[in-house]
């Protein structure tokens, strides 16, 4: 599953659900979105959206959560971060959710976060498609 950030101004960005999910969980935990928020944007058209000044707060906060990582970082799951490589997930037809570490599937990348703060700075804000 992916989704699209369409933005007030400027072009769509495209994120996977495996790195769109803790980057919103990463915008929860630090306040800036509410729970209810974080659950929309977390789904495709269910009408997730970020206004002009959020956008600039997430584009801010994340500079500054940057300064913690590394280029070839990520930021995993559970919010730690790691330099080890992201193990890839087989997925067969009787595989279960269960059957996977979701701590490491689900990773934000040191330079999507990049992206994401510069998309919130240019976007004026945006919605979830």
């Amino acid at each position: 599953m992916s989704f699209i950030l369409i933005p007030n101004n400027g072009e769509d960005i495209k994120i996977s659900a495996w790195n769109w999910r803790p980057t919103i969980l990463l915008l929860r935990h630090a306040n800036l979105i509410s729970e209810q928020e974080h659950e929309l944007l977390g789904h495709n058209g269910c009408g997730g959206t970020v206004n002009s000044e959020c956008a600039a707060k997430i584009a801010d906060f994340i500079d500054q959560h940057l300064v913690k990582m590394s280029p070839g970082q990520r930021l995993r799951g559970d919010l730690t971060i790691t330099s080890e490589l992201q193990k890839r997930a087989v997925f067969a037809p009787n595989s279960k959710l269960e059957d996977f570490n979701a701590v490491e599937i689900y990773s934000a990348t040191y330079e999507w976060l990049v992206e994401v703060r510069d998309f919130c700075r240019m976007s004026h804000g945006f919605r979830v498609s």
